[in-house]
């Protein structure tokens, strides 16, 4: 770890002087106070309001902010302590997680637990985090962050930490090249906020600029690592410095994974947190804090959700808390049920699996998991983008950037695609060299889960998006649920 970051980790454990804690935009004239007032009471109006009818959404309070005062952000009064987390895959559950822990050390924690990331999500939390005269009642903010929003949130959030978990290819109609997302974050980022990101992306170990402390974290060498990219998407390919091509000391996906540079010595950063040591069938991993190993609980054997476990490693140490405290966190903390969870019902395995549609490099990451399974599978694959359905026209080049040939493995007997674009997807499907036998069609998202075939299955799969989570995958997990109980019944 370099001084700086061991100096801002000082920093973190002696938190006690008031600014400078309260986070507390100076305004100097009654005008600017009363308009501060007038967006909080506005604020928190309308969201008791919302709650009154049932709705229990953050963005509509926070664009009534916004509208009452742009700068609301910086003008309002911080907890003591502010996190974001961002990044193109994992900050939900990041987020969640460290939410969970600093709540777990006896904190009073704020957070847009519910995914509203944006601008207005952002105001809105902060403003319930104050009570009615703007003084802040929680002690520390944890804010998931939309990557793209950077330019809006951060000059007035100046976190005092920052966690980056990946930027990688994204939607094609949103985020264009990772890099430009990593432009956005650095320009908007203030030379004080410390920097956790992560080491085996150079996209993300590049954010920021040299005032900003920086405190890495990675995952080790794996079984399953190459030596080469394959794949369809590979977005660092040259060194950023003098523009040879970057030998691979080993690749895992995407552009994650550790590089050199044969000309001028350029490489990956080292890890000051590093996850090792991976015993799946236990559950465990080792992580180095600096050197200093630690066996924890591994929360899911995915390896987003060991970078996910890392990162969070990494941002509760720099905010100091004691690292015997950081692992036994692990021993209770597990991702959203939305994005993974497992059970076993009779002799089958369900497991429910968050795939980020219009995300290439998410879905490849949870096609590949699928497949590392043993047996027989079949799935139910939902994952369409509702947001055009009204026209439905949708860009479906995102799928060209996903490696759906993880799914043309003879393990796999069955695909049940659901949803308005199924089409699009089966013919992706196919070209990845799918049986077109094994793949059935459905308008609907949920019917999937009827038309699955069960017999001689070992493990059956609800993979879902991030829009339809709720709509789609409760609903298919509670009907896959009941349909394998039956048979467990039946047979027993």
């Amino acid at each position: 770890m370099s001084a700086s970051a061991r100096s801002s980790r000082r920093r973190w454990r002696s938190c006690a002087t008031p600014r400078a804690r309260s986070r507390c935009a100076t305004t100097s004239s009654r005008p600017a106070v009363v308009r501060v007032l007038l967006a909080i009471w506005a604020t928190k109006l309308t969201a008791l309001a919302l709650r009154a009818v049932g709705r229990a959404g953050t963005h509509v309070p926070g664009r009534v902010a916004r509208r009452l005062h742009p700068g609301i952000i910086g003008a309002i009064r911080h907890p003591a302590q502010v996190v974001a987390v961002t990044g193109t895959n994992g900050k939900t559950t990041v987020s969640n997680l460290l939410a969970e822990a600093l709540t777990g050390e006896g904190l009073v924690v704020a957070s847009n637990r519910n995914g509203s990331n944006l601008a207005a999500g952002i105001a809105a939390t902060l403003i319930g985090a104050v009570t009615w005269t703007g003084r802040p009642r929680a002690d520390i903010a944890v804010l998931e962050l939309d990557e793209r929003s950077g330019k809006l949130v951060l000059p007035g959030l100046d976190p005092d930490v920052l966690v980056c978990t990946n930027l990688t290819r994204d939607s094609i109609k949103r985020n264009a090249h990772p890099g430009y997302i990593a432009w956005i974050l650095s320009s908007a980022l203030g030379p004080r906020t410390t920097l956790v990101l992560n080491a085996d992306d150079l996209i993300t170990a590049s954010l920021g600029s040299d005032a900003n402390p920086r405190v890495f974290f990675g995952v080790d060498r794996l079984p399953t690592d190459g030596d080469r990219p394959t794949g369809t998407a590979v977005d660092v390919a040259i060194c950023p410095v003098c523009e040879t091509t970057l030998d691979w000391d080993f690749w895992r996906f995407n552009h994650i994974g550790k590089v050199h540079c044969p000309a001028c010595g350029f490489r990956s950063p080292e890890a000051d947190h590093l996850a090792r040591d991976l015993d799946t069938e236990r559950s465990r991993v080792t992580l180095a804090f600096d050197g200093d190993a630690r066996s924890a609980h591994l929360i899911n054997d995915n390896i987003v959700n060991v970078y996910n476990e890392v990162a969070v490693a990494a941002a509760l140490d720099v905010l100091g808390v004691p690292r015997e405290r950081i692992v036994a966190a692990f021993d209770r903390l597990r991702p959203p049920t939305t994005r993974f969870a497992a059970e076993r019902i009779g002799e089958v395995a369900l497991v429910r699996l968050l795939t980020k549609g219009l995300v290439g490099v998410a879905c490849s990451r949870a096609f590949e998991y699928l497949a590392s399974f043993g047996g027989r599978k079949t799935v139910a694959l939902s994952i369409d983008e509702w947001s055009e359905r009204e026209t439905e026209v949708e860009n479906t080049a995102w799928i060209y950037d996903a490696d759906y040939e993880y799914l043309a493995d003879d393990s796999i007997a069955q695909i049940v695609v659901g949803g308005v674009r199924r089409h699009d997807q089966a013919l992706r499907l196919a070209i990845a060299g799918v049986d077109p036998a094994r793949i059935v069609t459905v308008a609907s998202e949920t019917e999937p889960a009827e038309l699955l075939d069960l017999d001689g299955t070992a493990v059956v799969f609800n993979l879902h998006s991030v829009h339809n989570a709720l709509t789609t995958g409760d609903a298919v997990q509670r009907r896959l649920r009941e349909r394998l109980a039956e048979r467990a019944g039946a047979s027993s």
